[in-house]
């Protein structure tokens, strides 16, 4: 550690800590915090009462933060981290590094819980807490996870489900289009419904939106539309029942239901002709 040179008077600092009406017990660490700042300003020269005044201001907020992280339920470390870093950075990031420095120092397990007490610190509605917790490791923000939040309850007040309010405030995050959202979450939400498993229903979800972005149908272009759930039918059945290659599967099965512009044969509840027998029989 560099040997501190300079010193702030000793009734300077504790007229300046009376001012901050915060324990006695910080005396120490808000004489250590100006000292610091006091020697960074004067390099090569005597301080003057400006620098000692600011050095002072540096510390003042130091200490406010620190203590209302401490007052928040957060350990020394996380607020020790997070004063530091948001001296110059914005919450988010900084809550990031005080992530970090517990995780190194104590472990994951007791970082993540020292996440649930910070967002608790932001905002005590319980539903935040939750969702800022969870989507905290994907490096969600604070207005990120309001958005989602807001997002999500908009349409459960409008009618939908759970499961599709959800996956469109998901993909909003990702990717902020509403019609690219809806595709996503309509689709997830059929899956789901059809007794899919969920990483399966991604999968398709996934492969849905990406046809339409690649085909880019119109409104009204009905044999667009129809072009592509066609392949998604067939991406869907190859990804419930685990053959290779999905998507040539897919592609094979499109071809057999849609050659040469031809209204697709629909297969309902899955049973399917004699189409889908040869290709299941090539699928090797």
């Amino acid at each position: 550690m560099t040997e501190q040179k300079w010193a702030i008077p000793e009734e300077t600092l504790k007229v300046a800590l009376g001012k901050l009406e915060i324990d006695a017990k910080y005396y120490p660490l808000f004489v250590e915090k100006a000292t610091k700042a006091l020697n960074e300003i004067a390099i090569g020269y005597d301080p003057e009462q400006d620098d000692i005044d600011g050095s002072i201001d540096i510390a003042t907020d130091y200490m406010n933060i620190y203590v209302g992280q401490i007052e928040a339920g957060l350990s020394e470390t996380w607020a020790e981290t997070y004063a530091d870093h948001r001296l110059r950075e914005n919450v988010d990031d900084s809550a990031w590094e005080a992530f970090q420095a517990v995780s190194k120092l104590q472990g994951y397990v007791q970082a993540r819980m020292e996440v649930s007490h910070f967002a608790r610190f932001i905002d005590d509605d319980s539903s935040f807490v939750e969702n800022y917790a969870y989507f905290f490791i994907y490096k969600w923000t604070i207005e990120d996870v309001k958005e989602f939040m807001r997002i999500k309850n908009s349409l459960i007040e409008k009618g939908k489900s759970e499961v599709y309010a959800r996956e469109y405030a998901l993909h909003h995050n990702i990717t902020p289009d509403d019609d690219y959202c809806h595709l996503f979450a309509s689709k997830f939400e059929e899956c789901i419904n059809k007794g899919i498993e969920r990483d399966k229903a991604y999968t398709i979800a996934e492969a849905y939106e990406d046809c339409y972005d690649t085909h880019y149908p119109q409104d009204n272009d009905i044999e667009g539309k129809k072009f592509i759930d066609v392949y998604i039918q067939g991406f869907e059945y190859a990804i419930v029942n685990g053959i290779d290659s999905p998507k040539k599967f897919a592609k094979e099965y499109q071809a057999a239901y849609y050659n040469n512009g031809e209204r697709p044969s629909y297969v309902a509840k899955g049973e399917y002709d004699y189409i889908i027998s040869k290709l299941l029989a090539n699928k090797g």
